[in-house]
């Protein structure tokens, strides 16, 4: 067991990395290779590393996710006036959140697993959020991200992510379910949004003088003391610190240095250059290879259930509206990643989980996903791309 935490990051940062790379040149998405590492190093492996040991290192590259994630809320203006996309997104987190929630009320005990009403809830709500990585890139590779297609995949993928996070908050403040804990919570809440209003004008005002005296370490270390500040005090009263990341991430977003190009790739290098890695081998670490083998069946149902209420809705949508590619689009959605993981990950560390089970039953969707959406998209960009074409030929 390695003990040395320098040593320990040098290894899992520099296998991440080459696993990492290895996965994106066969085509996959490098966040499999960094929870391949994890999986590696942790118990069912090796067992050289304890996932205790980065947990802290991976609580921050969580923060830093849903950060990144708040900052592409720029535009939001503009994605919830698009009444087709809104419709999209909630009923995607609406449907297959209520479907995946029954299904895990009733099923996994046929299986040996015992799940209460609150636990089945945040397991079908982490099922329900659209991960937003792989439809854009699915998009951007055939050519049609900027294309009304595109357009409505990503806001109907932004809209997921954002009402999932408050329906996660919402749900947290029934942990402790006490009615003096509950109204705890909601004066929380309101004093919560009372510093954020108060601290946009405040940002708004700082960030000229921050700018005027063109310090590029200031506009950064400002953002990032905004970061902690926010994630700390919605965990002090009592939620999620990625809330208080998320909604940082949509203040930073609206001042004039957010903008600029060495201000994003300082937030890129130490968010996917060290802290959102970790965030994955963490997830790695964590998982038990015996426990997955030993519920694969319950894994590959929950896999078909999800997948398939969430094609449905989508390729409904986009034929409800003619567009080309409703498969195409379909098949990009599938995919549960960053934010699912966030939300589960969160959920144990508050106490909605008190075993590792529901790492046990999402690791295998994070495979069979990325897999499937591979196969589909090639399919059906080749049979909808032939198609389209047949038919502009007869016509």
């Amino acid at each position: 067991m390695i003990t040395n935490i320098l040593l320990i990051l040098f290894v899992l940062i520099l296998s991440a990395k080459l696993l990492g790379g290895l996965f994106k040149k066969i085509g996959l998405d490098s966040t499999l290779g960094e929870l391949l590492v994890g999986i590696i190093f942790g118990g069912s492996v090796l067992g050289w590393i304890d996932p205790h040991s980065i947990e802290e290192f991976a609580l921050i590259g969580s923060i830093f996710i849903l950060f990144i994630a708040g900052m592409k809320q720029e535009h939001a203006e503009e994605i919830y006036k698009d009444k087709k996309a809104v419709r999209l997104g909630l009923t995607l987190l609406g449907v297959t959140g209520i479907v995946m929630s029954t299904f895990f009320y009733f099923v996994p005990r046929y299986f040996g697993v015992e799940l209460n009403l609150l636990q089945a809830m945040v397991m079908g709500l982490a099922f329900a959020i659209v991960d937003i990585g792989v439809p854009a890139k699915v998009l951007l590779s055939k050519g049609i991200l900027n294309l009304p297609a595109g357009r409505i995949t990503l806001r109907s993928s932004v809209v997921n992510i954002v009402f999932g996070l408050l329906a996660f908050t919402v749900l947290s403040i029934f942990v402790e379910g006490s009615i003096q804990n509950i109204l705890f919570k909601g004066i929380g809440i309101v004093a919560f949004l009372v510093i954020a209003v108060a601290l946009f004008y405040f940002l708004s005002q700082i960030s000229k003088f921050v700018m005027r005296i063109h310090i590029e370490e200031a506009e950064f270390t400002l953002a990032l003391v905004i970061v902690l500040a926010l994630a700390y005090l919605t965990e002090l009263i009592g939620f999620s610190s990625v809330l208080g990341a998320f909604i940082a991430g949509i203040l930073i977003a609206r001042l004039p240095f957010a903008e600029t190009r060495s201000f994003s790739d300082k937030i890129k290098s130490i968010s996917f250059g060290l802290f959102v890695p970790l965030f994955f081998i963490w997830f790695g670490l964590e998982i038990n290879l015996a426990e997955i083998w030993e519920y694969l069946s319950l894994a590959v149902l929950i896999f078909v259930t999800y997948a398939g209420v969430r094609f449905t809705i989508t390729y409904l949508h986009m034929k409800k509206y003619k567009f080309k590619t409703p498969g195409l689009i379909s098949s990009s959605m599938l995919s549960v990643d960053i934010e699912s993981l966030v939300v589960l990950m969160i959920a144990l560390q508050i106490g909605i989980f008190t075993t590792g089970i529901p790492l046990t039953l999402f690791a295998p969707s994070v495979f069979f996903s990325t897999f499937f959406i591979v196969v589909l998209v090639a399919f059906f960009s080749k049979f909808e791309t032939k198609k389209h074409k047949k038919i502009k030929w007869l016509g």
